[in-house]
């Protein structure tokens, strides 16, 4: 009877990975060394090999013993160190092993229990989880320490399903499982978060062995800290009459996972108050506690701890020292951490350092990173993801792209998308998408990356249609990438697609959306169908307060003035607390609507919350001021501020020249350049139109002439526009028509009905005429007949006012409106 093949096919269901592993698998070319003995003289080819397999081949070959299930067995245990050494090792390995295991089935004993558990064990570890199987099924079924194997087997390749459906045979089968098969099915309901089946589990093992040791106990906690239920966890963990250290650095890490650092912190003291010693695992796990809280001190307390034990020479709790130290901002003990270890000639720890510090100084990282190439390292993947993260520059970015290109991780998912962000955040999309698809392996991450990266740029189109692929790749979005998606609708043209996404989140998450609950209101809003935006605000019955900063939000940009500030009313009276957010939208919404009185009493509030600091709240209120007329009260908060963004400049300077302080502007303008602070088109419109209305001409064509050779900017229509003003108010007419018969654009009609209110003011009837003409070649509206027939009456040519108002009829006229 031939021997069984290992690459055919199997019981159970196998993931996509390991179907591929089964179908690629190579063919072996180790050399047959059951063959017999090699000559002498010749080089010994088993040299290389194990001793416990070299002895068995020896053995076999010489014919000394007869072979026997002990022997098997350990010649295939003795391939396992082999199968982890190396690519090359492992696949001779792993050849070493179909051959012992063929002759083991000559012998008849591919069966026995030992030898089978051994080569399931083997092929498991070496990622054939289905040859694994079929070893499994042709062995000793009545044999826990197969069943064993196999389990662990298929949680070691992450088929969890499959171990939890194997323990299920086994149960209802003859075999009784043990503490090492229990300990097999809680890691698998753990990995797989299966905490149903893991409470039906522990309900077995408290029926079977009420008196169960450590390790099952431990696998118990350890299966409810994983799947996020850390009361059970900590009741299994009391009720163990003895804890070892795996017990409670498990128990440790499971507050560590949910982000209970203090609660991680208090059982560490338990621990070493019980006498039990911590171990590396228990190190790291304490030290990311740290880094959750910025827990300086008490790192400082668990490092002095690892400095008594030989823990420190580990190079992962050196590494995890470093890293704890660098995110919790004490760079300076992060590296004297780092320089104690000497010459680092580990490429995790000068990664971990470099990771750390390029959060804080990306120049320094800059530093080690030379540095680090210096001494002939390379930085890894993580590291590499770091930096990018941290820069800004897209020409340094483009430089370390190269290098991620050379050490081979630029199709990575951790270097890909940092790298794929980078690019985004440097506002270069193409190159962003060109990376995304050069991956060849994505996640959830990567994807919700570049769907964000199109919709912050305006590409709603590509973000749709990214995010379609998403789904139809299998990959299920979370909120961080439904928030990515709404984002990208904006404007009525891009509110069916809202609502698609919208029945998306309705059919796959229900009415479990309290998440992005705030998006779908803020997308509806900025689609300007408000109406719905509202029903979904009045649907959710405990509303926070982001919630009520989306609504008032949204009604403030759609022009429902009155509603956003009773809904900040309301805000008030439930005893929110006001942030600098809705502060800064609500003295906005008071500047627009002409209200200073409220202004002022928000500004009061404000102060008394500490909210003045924050630079927003402070630059509304500088716009509320000076829209208003109070510009000492503008100054005021304007001189209060330490560090002024253009934002800020721009409000002051543009309320001094609208209240017609024409100096005091172009000084704020003169002190804003000295200030190292770029101008931009806005803030040199409100400086043009400073001069224009105060008869500052000369400063004004200075100040318009060193827009592209200093400041950089270049001008457009309002800043021409502002130029014939300014001509026109100080009565240089011929110079204003000039000037607009040398624009390198255009002229449009605020530019002629600039010229043509000048005409009026200078009874200018001739040039009135010849601008009327140009009107009239173009679109004009009813204030420009009304501007040409008091030119006509002013020089008494009635006959020609009469012919204008002839011919406005039909002409629809904007009704005036007053903020009193």
């Amino acid at each position: 009877m031939p021997p069984p093949r290992l690459a055919g096919s199997t019981r159970l269901p196998l993931s996509p990975a390991h179907a591929r592993a089964l179908s690629s698998s190579p063919p072996s070319r180790a050399p047959h060394l059951l063959d017999g003995m090699p000559r002498r003289g010749g080089a010994d080819p088993l040299a290389h090999l194990p001793p416990a397999l070299a002895g068995f081949v020896r053995a076999r070959a010489a014919g000394r013993a007869a072979p026997c299930r002990f022997s098997y067995g350990n010649a295939l245990a003795a391939c396992v160190p082999a199968a982890s050494a190396g690519a090359h090792a492992a696949a001779l390995a792993l050849a070493f092993a179909e051959q012992l295991y063929c002759a083991a089935w000559k012998d008849g004993l591919a069966g026995d229990a030992y030898v089978c558990s051994a080569a399931v064990d083997l092929l498991a570890k070496c990622g054939r989880l289905g040859d694994a199987l079929r070893a499994f099924e042709d062995g000793d079924r009545l044999s826990a320490v197969c069943w064993n194997a196999a389990i662990s087997g298929a949680v070691r390749n992450g088929e969890h399903g499959v171990a939890v459906e194997m323990f299920g045979d086994m149960v209802r089968g003859p075999c009784e499982p043990n503490s090492f098969t229990y300990s097999g099915a809680l890691s698998a309901c753990a990995a797989g978060a299966e905490l149903a089946v893991g409470r039906a589990v522990h309900g077995m093992v408290l029926r079977r062995d009420p008196e169960y040791d450590v390790f099952v106990g431990t696998s118990i906690v350890n299966m409810y800290a994983k799947c996020g239920d850390m009361g059970a966890a900590m009741r299994e963990f009391w009720r163990m009459p003895v804890r070892n250290v795996v017990s409670w650095t498990t128990a440790i890490a499971g507050f560590v996972q949910e982000e209970e650092p203090a609660s991680a912190m208090v059982l560490l003291s338990e621990m070493v108050r019980s006498g039990v010693a911590i171990n590396k695992y228990t190190a790291t796990s304490i030290l990311l506690a740290c880094s959750q809280m910025s827990m300086i001190r008490e790192a400082s307390q668990v490092h002095g701890m690892i400095m008594k034990t030989e823990l420190y020479l580990d190079h992962v709790v050196k590494e995890a020292l470093i890293c704890t130290y660098a995110n919790v901002g004490a760079i300076q003990l992060s590296e004297k951490v780092f320089e104690e270890v000497g010459t680092v000639s580990n490429r995790s720890i000068w990664s971990a350092f470099i990771s750390g510090v390029s959060s804080h100084s990306i120049q320094r990282s800059i530093e080690l990173l030379r540095r680090m190439f210096r001494q002939g390292l390379r930085p890894n993947d993580k590291c590499y993801a770091s930096i990018f993260s941290s820069v800004d520059s897209i020409e340094f970015g483009r430089q370390l792209h190269s290098l991620v290109i050379k050490d081979g991780f630029v199709q990575g998912v951790i270097a890909g998308s940092a790298l794929s962000t980078m690019y985004s955040r440097c506002d270069d999309v193409e190159d962003s998408y060109k990376v995304f698809e050069e991956m060849q392996e994505r996640d959830e991450v990567s994807w919700t990356a570049m769907v964000a990266g199109f919709a912050t740029h305006g590409r709603s189109v590509e973000a749709f249609q990214l995010f379609r692929s998403m789904v139809i790749d299998g990959f299920m979005p979370d909120h961080v990438t439904l928030t990515a998606i709404l984002s990208a609708c904006y404007g009525p043209e891009c509110l069916l697609k809202g609502k698609e996404i919208h029945g998306h989140i309705l059919r796959f998450y229900g009415d479990e959306t309290t998440s992005i609950n705030h998006c779908l209101v803020s997308m509806y809003s900025k689609c300007q169908d408000v109406q719905t935006a509202r029903r979904i605000f009045d649907g959710i019955p405990c509303k926070d307060q982001v919630m009520l900063s989306s609504m008032m939000s949204g009604y403030a940009t759609n022009g429902c003035d009155e509603e956003a500030i009773s809904l900040f009313q309301l805000m008030l009276a439930t005893g929110f607390q006001i942030d600098r957010f809705v502060c800064s939208s609500i003295l906005s919404l008071c500047a627009h609507m002409a209200r200073p009185f409220y202004g002022k009493q928000l500004h009061g509030h404000a102060t008394k919350v500490g909210l003045l600091s924050d630079l927003s709240v402070s630059s509304s209120l500088v716009k509320l001021y000076s829209k208003s007329g109070n510009m000492d009260d503008s100054r005021k908060v304007f001189d209060e501020i330490s560090v002024p963004d253009l934002v800020t400049w721009t409000a002051i300077i543009d309320g001094y020249a609208q209240h017609g302080s024409g100096q005091d502007a172009l000084a704020m303008f003169d002190l804003m350049i000295r200030c190292g602070v770029k101008p931009d088109a806005v803030v040199l419109v409100s400086v043009l139109s400073a001069c224009g209305r105060n008869g500052l001409v000369e400063e004004g064509l200075i100040h318009f002439n060193l827009m592209r050779t200093v400041y950089g900017v270049e001008p457009v229509l309002h800043h021409y526009c502002c130029m014939v003003d300014l001509l026109g108010r100080s009565g240089r007419l011929a110079e204003a028509k000039s000037f607009i018969e040398s624009m390198p654009v255009k002229p449009d009609l605020m530019v002629w009905s600039t010229l043509l209110a000048a005409c009026r003011v200078h009874e200018d009837a001739v040039l009135g005429h010849f601008v009327e003409n140009k009107i009239r070649e173009d679109s004009y509206d009813s204030g420009c007949f009304a501007t040409l027939s008091n030119i006509r009456a002013n020089s008494g040519d009635w006959e020609g006012v009469m012919e204008i108002r002839k011919s406005v009829k039909g002409v629809k006229k904007e009704p005036g409106w007053s903020m009193v």
